[in-house]
């Protein structure tokens, strides 16, 4: 069985530094949509969704976002 998107995701930005949606999106399977632009797009809805619970947040307010884990990395020094 695959991991859920959110597994998939949260696995992705299980690191130091911060991982672009695009980064993300490649990093998960199986794609959604059409193409790499439909699959980003929900992506970035799951992204979103994980914000809203705290899970994850953007890392700085540059554009275009990168993600991190809300709590930081386990492997990273503070």
């Amino acid at each position: 069985m695959k991991p859920s998107y959110e597994t998939q995701i949260l696995a992705a930005l299980d690191g130091p530094g911060g991982w672009a949606t695009g980064d993300i999106a490649r990093q998960c399977k199986p794609m959604r949509g059409n193409n790499r632009n439909q699959h980003s797009a929900f992506i970035r809805q799951k992204l979103l969704a994980l914000q809203s619970e705290g899970k994850v947040k953007p890392m700085d307010d540059q554009k275009p976002v990168c993600w991190v884990l809300a709590g930081g990395a386990p492997n990273e020094t503070n």
